[in-house]
């Protein structure tokens, strides 16, 4: 059994007590949030049991949901010595099926690795869902109408980066007011998968627009998985071009013969894609962020249009375990770096001294 913890700003089943979460945004606005836990267990994580956190904001000393789950979250870290990872999903993803995502994730970073002979991660994964319906699929038949959901999904992850910033910005609050004897001092990470990482984009934005200093360092790693974002979003400041501010440094996989952002380069009117492509101008990039090739790996291994590689490929994941253990990027093993395209391609043979 697997405790995922969640803050999502999808409207609940039921008011009262819901168990579910759909794929429009909260009758309450946009950027309204409801945090809780869910059980996840079953050989194909499919038995959830969901538990909202309590809230109560209209009593003398208002009861927040935020708080509970901050609490117990940094209460785990601080007694099991637990790193934390923020998970944003990609689009074409329910509330229950991203909860799945989210188990699957866990186990598969802290369990032994074949590819990977270090110690397995201690770590436990908090999703962020945001409303998605879109579609991964494409037919002729039906073309059409899964370009109209796969843009109700980009506007809905543009909307709901509001969202996503409140609650970075409500548990940066937290950890500040939080007292030093008590603060927890174990580590933040964040993967963002597909058009997650959109959703990224726009909470920089909305995290740039209501601070008036320097957007806090809150993560040590962020790895971008697949992401259906812009290939010049790290040179724009009004796309990722201060994501480098958040975290320590920031891993970029891609895969060249991603399908899902073929078509969403090709059919869908977007601009080359980062997840497929890499960064537009890699010898221009902030110092900290790291392109990462896997397209070899995912030919060999995978079908070579997959998209959701970092919950498929052992050999992918190995190296997210050694990114998340904050193994200096030029010492990974089983990589080669190309300098000429300042990227680093990662090879087969997950034990094989970086090449360079």
């Amino acid at each position: 059994m697997t405790l995922i913890y969640f803050a999502t700003n999808r409207k609940p089943n039921r008011q009262n007590n819901p168990d579910d979460f759909g794929s429009e945004f909260s009758a309450d606005g946009l950027a309204n949030l409801r945090f809780g836990k869910a059980q996840v267990s079953g050989r194909n994580f499919d038995q959830i049991v969901v538990e909202v956190a309590h809230e109560n904001l209209e009593a003398r000393r208002p009861v927040r949901g935020s708080d509970e789950i901050f609490a117990e979250v940094q209460e785990r870290a601080k007694t099991e010595a637990l790193d934390t990872v923020v998970l944003i999903h990609g689009f074409n993803t329910s509330f229950k099926s991203a909860l799945q995502s989210a188990a699957k994730l866990e186990k598969l970073l802290t369990d032994r690795n074949p590819m990977d002979t270090g110690e397995p991660l201690k770590l436990m994964v908090v999703l962020f869902s945001w409303p998605s319906d879109g579609s991964l699929l494409i037919s002729s038949s039906e073309q059409a109408k899964k370009t109209i959901a796969y843009k109700n999904d980009r506007v809905d992850a543009a909307a709901s980066g509001v969202a996503f910033a409140r609650a970075f910005l409500k548990l940066a609050d937290f950890i500040t007011d939080t007292p030093d004897g008590d603060r927890c001092h174990e580590k933040i990470h964040l993967v963002a998968h597909s058009m997650g990482n959109y959703v990224l984009r726009h909470a920089l934005q909305e995290i740039r627009r209501q601070l008036s200093a320097q957007e806090p360092r809150m993560f040590n790693q962020i790895l971008m998985m697949a992401a259906d974002e812009d290939d010049d979003a790290f040179g724009l400041d009004y796309k990722l071009q201060l994501l480098a501010h958040l975290t320590r440094r920031t891993s970029v996989y891609f895969n060249r013969g991603d399908l899902a952002l073929w078509a969403s380069d090709t059919l869908k009117g977007n601009p080359a894609r980062l997840g497929s492509d890499g960064p537009l101008h890699p010898r221009d990039l902030p110092r900290n962020v790291y392109p990462i090739d896997c397209t070899e790996v995912i030919a060999k291994t995978l079908r070579s249009s997959e998209h959701e590689y970092y919950l498929l490929s052992q050999r992918i994941l190995a190296d997210m375990r050694r990114v998340l253990r904050e193994e200096i990027p030029d010492e990974i093993a089983g990589r080669k770096y190309i300098s000429e395209t300042n990227r680093y391609r990662l090879l087969l043979d997950a034990s094989a001294p970086q090449q360079r």
